[in-house]
């Protein structure tokens, strides 16, 4: 199948189905290959529409080794967000199968509000494995329906989604054999419902990035490697360290 992308037409009739959506149905036919609702976007690229992927890294890898040959930041633009999101129709039965929120299927940006295209389970895909290849593998080690407190950790904010050294460090951590480590994605809990002793999150995705950015205060962060870092981080990442050895 050739690749496509959502016309204005094509795109309201997605995200009107997507507020209205129920529990197993898929997007209208209409938004794969339909005239009025979609239009072709690269004729010499070509994709399996019938392609399986167990976790979105794969998927990530195959769109990315498929588009190489065309620029990255064009791809990732606003003017083709039409294309992710005619590319979540096509693979819908793989990243529908949990009721997640709209914004994780449509490329959603709210100006002074916040982006919230980080979150779209296929452009973000595409663009951590791009960014950061194999290293990419602790942000999309899950299933192509989840995205996960790790994703969301470490890809909300720019600096760090885009730091290689942090997410060469998360991989290194959260990571073993392609899948994560319990307690990645915990949260430390908010004072008021944290008991003494509780260690909930410590450690974790969400403050590692706290961590580097607080590092980014004295070192320059971007030209270390996985392991120097690592030595820099505070004791609450030591029984993610230990399991690195």
């Amino acid at each position: 199948m050739k690749l496509r992308k959502l016309t204005a037409h094509g795109t309201a009739i997605y995200q009107q189905w997507l507020q209205n959506r129920e529990p197993g149905k898929m997007p209208p036919e209409c938004l794969l290959l339909g005239a009025e609702e979609t239009e072709e976007l690269l004729k010499t690229v070509e994709i399996d529409p019938d392609k399986i992927f167990s976790t979105r890294y794969e998927f990530g890898k195959y769109i990315a080794e498929i588009l190489d040959s065309f620029s990255a930041p064009v791809l990732l633009s606003e003017r083709n967000d039409a294309f992710w999101n005619w590319l979540t129709v096509v693979y819908f039965a793989q990243f529908g199968k949990k009721g997640s929120k709209y914004w994780h299927y449509l490329v959603t940006r709210r100006a002074h509000a916040g982006s919230l295209a980080y979150r779209h389970l296929a452009r973000t895909s595409y663009e951590m494995y791009w960014r950061h290849g194999e290293r990419a593998g602790v942000l999309l080690s899950s299933d192509m329906s989840t995205w996960g407190q790790v994703s969301e950790s470490l890809t909300s904010r720019q600096n760090i989604a885009h730091h290689l050294s942090c997410i060469a460090t998360a991989n290194t951590l959260y990571l073993d054999n392609g899948k994560l480590r319990s307690g990645s994605g915990a949260r430390v809990r908010a004072a008021a419902k944290r008991k003494p002793g509780d260690r909930t999150g410590r450690g974790g995705a969400e403050r590692l990035a706290i961590a580097v950015r607080r590092l980014c205060r004295t070192f320059d962060t971007h030209v270390l490697e996985a392991g120097q870092m690592i030595e820099l981080l505070p004791r609450e990442f030591a029984s993610f360290v230990a399991k690195t050895v």
